[in-house]
């Protein structure tokens, strides 16, 4: 068990001793920097012996009268009480699926068959792909019309645009709580009581943001949330949040022979059940990050431990890119209301031609539109292949940091 934070470096040294994929090295010097977190954090050892531990002891599906199929419908039970914790939800309104774009689609179609022509819906140009797609295509086979909330100078969400676009036709507002590409932290409660007043339901993505910042879903008062564990030291699995009498109003698509009540109405075919085992470990995990349990107080003490040490971490890597040449920031040039997770360009170089240099060095990130393509557009970033997106999360150094800025620096 990890110990607690009064040491913050010794706590860090411990925290980081449970990923072995952190001593990688790759033939360089030093261990490789994992700043691609934003595409996908790695797991801690209590993930992966979970899931390989399922594995190991035998599995089966559900609805069985024998040991197996009863252990498994344990541990989804397990997993959908610990993920309530997660978002300060009930359980059965918790939904598990293959990731949170499978999700997302297939609740689009489902949601979609209470819309009728002529109604609108908002997405944002903020957002992922994976949050933009799903609702457009849903509103063109049910001809509806899609508005796109533009973003702020500060690459950001505003209330005043989403009350714009507003009107008496919409029936769904969809937007992220922050983004993947430049860590722009919405102002998500705001947002979802100018749709509330309007009447509207809303879809939040909360992919990104559930590795910086525990959720509360009942302070947020959305209608449906999605995320995704491999994005905060998870397998790859996704879940859904919904309000219960939602999830019991809307109807699913599903065969016959599924079960006719949420959550388990909304979980087309047979569960990843090593993923669930994986979920279980991975938000142990995060209780124990402060020598904490993973009950809701718990997780909080843990979030606040790493709010902090990423704010820290975010200071040092702004100061370091003022003073790199070349070197253009997207997004908050300050801590407030951001994640560690940075858009840049520099002048001369495309951001692949960047990320391969920087994979020289023995740095990992990610370049390009990020599935963020409206952003991108708007931005007009196409001349420099979209961005280069450097991300860390908890398990970062103040080291790690600055090798990045160097790498960038000699760069």
């Amino acid at each position: 068990m990890l110990v607690s934070n009064n040491n913050s470096q010794f706590n860090l040294s411990r925290i980081r001793h449970q990923f072995p994929a952190l001593r990688r090295s790759d033939g360089v010097v030093q261990a490789a920097v994992f700043s691609d977190a934003p595409g996908g954090t790695q797991m801690p050892m209590d993930v992966i012996e979970a899931m390989s531990g399922y594995l190991h002891k035998g599995t089966a599906n559900l609805g069985g009268v024998f040991s197996t199929s009863l252990e498994t419908a344990e541990l989804v039970k397990q997993a959908r009480s610990i993920t309530g914790q997660f978002l300060n939800a009930p359980q059965n309104c918790i939904v598990f699926g293959a990731n949170m774009t499978s999700l997302t689609f297939s609740f689009s179609r489902a949601i979609s068959r209470t819309w009728q022509a002529g109604e609108e819906i908002i997405v944002s140009m903020l957002d992922h792909d994976a949050n933009i797609t799903p609702w457009v295509l849903a509103a063109e086979e049910r001809g509806c019309t899609v508005h796109k909330m533009t973003v702020t100078d500060e690459v950001n969400l505003s209330v005043s645009e989403l009350q714009r676009l507003l009107s008496e036709k919409t029936c769904l507002v969809a937007f992220t709580l922050a983004s993947n590409v430049t860590g722009s932290i919405t102002p998500a409660r705001e947002l979802i009581q100018a749709a509330h007043d309007a009447g509207v339901k809303v879809f939040v993505d909360a992919v990104h943001y559930a590795a910086h910042h525990l959720i509360d879903v009942s302070e947020l008062d959305t209608d449906f949330l999605v995320c995704s564990p491999y994005k905060f030291c998870g397998p790859h699995l996704g879940v859904l949040y919904g309000k219960s009498e939602l999830l019991e109003s809307i109807e699913p698509y599903k065969v016959r022979a599924s079960i006719n009540h949420p959550p388990g109405s909304w979980e087309n075919g047979t569960q990843n059940f090593e993923a669930i085992a994986g979920l279980i470990a991975c938000i142990r995990y995060h209780g124990w990050l402060t020598d904490s349990k993973p009950d809701r107080a718990g997780l909080e003490n843990s979030a606040h431990w790493i709010s902090q040490h990423e704010e820290h971490i975010s200071e040092q890597f702004l100061k370091g890119c003022r003073d790199i040449d070349g070197v253009t920031l997207y997004g908050s040039p300050e801590t407030l209301n951001r994640t560690p997770t940075f858009a840049l360009t520099k002048a001369g170089r495309s951001s692949a031609q960047l990320a391969e240099l920087l994979a020289e060095r023995g740095v990992y990130a990610w370049s390009g539109h990020c599935y963020a393509l409206d952003l991108i557009r708007h931005l007009r970033l196409e001349s420099f292949d979209g961005v280069l997106r450097i991300g860390f999360v908890h398990y970062h150094t103040e080291d790690e940091v600055f090798r990045v800025l160097n790498a960038l620096e000699d760069i």
